[in-house]
């Protein structure tokens, strides 16, 4: 009986691949509906060519950037069409946000998890998104960039809205004669893990410490181009954010004549779970002079560095687990030191050298490692 059983499975399935082949001529037909006349090079939307088709694309859009001023019936179609939402993008949106947001928080959007209300958009939309907040109470992630933001009462109003936020972007904020960075408005927010503050130019070492102290759980954090920030504030977020995997601080991270900084950092970056680790534009000499050992990383940028094949060398004894190495515009480094990292990290998949020059003996090599040179 299990036998026939079995045999009928396979015939239903046949039966079935059968009737769902369609002959090259009904695709063709189809995609008639999709060519564009006028440019032949282009395609219409898949929605046109069925209302099967426009069930199933409606189903697959999960993000939705809104730029003109929608209508309330437009708006309501636009919801009721796409029910899988997690991503809207308001930002180049250059109407009453307020107002928009109002509109937008009648309508019961159960999956969305990110809005991002960016690019120059004044005043604050405070009230809308109170509304937006009581409607749509599943937001994890908010970005607000390129505004005016540090003071007490909208940072405040936006923890207030938004308590399970575990990714906040607030870079490249308009408060540029910021003194006081309010470091406990941030620690309002209890859950994030991602924070992003590239560009926050007021931004200093002290600051950088208080906020490492109320965000423990940190798992990410973007400071890129914060100029005032130096080695003391790496410190400060490896001593004190556990968790921390991935620190930005391209342009920023200064150790030339730090002379004290030896081994107290190295123990931290030795005992923290950093894997992502860019040094961009930063002179490190002091840092990869000595014992320069962190277990769990895997990615690391020295683009435009004054790195040279002997700090290399120790690298590649201390960081065996490797996957990626980016090395643009390092003069100093030589193909003697690229054979030294690809001998000793034995996990590498790729060395970005840019613009420097690599001998096919060399590009053999690595590939026989299973890296590759680019």
């Amino acid at each position: 009986m299990k036998r026939k059983k079995r045999t009928s499975l396979k015939s239903s399935q046949k039966i079935i691949n059968e009737e769902t082949y369609l002959p090259d001529e009904c695709w063709e037909s189809i995609f008639e509906f999709l060519i564009i006349k006028e440019d032949r090079c282009c395609l219409n939307s898949l929605s046109l060519v069925s209302k099967q088709f426009l069930s199933i694309t409606n189903c697959l859009l999960f993000s939705l950037t809104i730029i003109e001023n929608p209508t309330r019936l437009l708006l309501g179609r636009l919801f009721r069409r796409f029910t899988n939402l997690i991503s809207l993008d308001l930002s180049q949106f250059n109407h009453d946000v307020n107002h928009l947001l109002r509109k937008i928080s009648r309508y019961p959007l159960k999956k969305l998890t990110s809005l991002c209300i960016s690019s120059n958009q004044f005043p604050f939309p405070t009230n809308g998104l109170r509304a937006f907040s009581e409607s749509i109470t599943t937001l994890t992630s908010l970005t607000c960039t390129h505004m005016f933001l540090y003071n007490n009462e909208l940072l405040l109003n936006i923890a207030d809205c938004f308590p399970l936020l575990k990714e906040l972007n607030l870079a490249y904020p308009l408060d540029h004669n910021q003194i006081h960075y309010p470091a406990f408005l941030l620690s309002k927010f209890r859950c994030i893990q991602h924070l992003t503050l590239e560009s926050t130019f007021f931004l200093n070492d002290q600051q950088i410490e208080e906020l490492s102290l109320l965000h423990s759980d940190l798992v990410s954090i973007n400071l890129n181009d914060c100029w005032k920030l130096t080695e003391l504030s790496l410190f400060s977020l490896v001593s004190n954010c556990p968790s921390l995997s991935e620190i930005k601080m391209e342009n920023r991270l200064d150790l030339n004549r730090c002379y004290y900084i030896s081994n107290a950092i190295c123990q931290v970056l030795r005992c923290c779970k950093i894997t992502h680790l860019n040094l961009t534009r930063c002179s490190i000499v002091n840092l990869l002079g000595i014992n320069f050992l962190v277990p769990k990383l895997e990615v690391l940028d020295l683009s435009y560095t004054k790195v040279d094949d002997e700090q290399l060398f120790v690298i590649s004894k201390n960081c065996c687990g490797l996957l990626q190495l980016l090395l643009k515009n390092c003069a100093n480094i030589t193909e003697k030191g690229v054979k030294h990292v690809v001998e000793n990290c034995k996990q590498l998949k790729e060395i970005y050298l840019g613009d420097i020059h690599s001998s096919d003996k060399t590009r053999k090599l690595c590939l026989r490692h299973g890296c590759l040179l680019c």
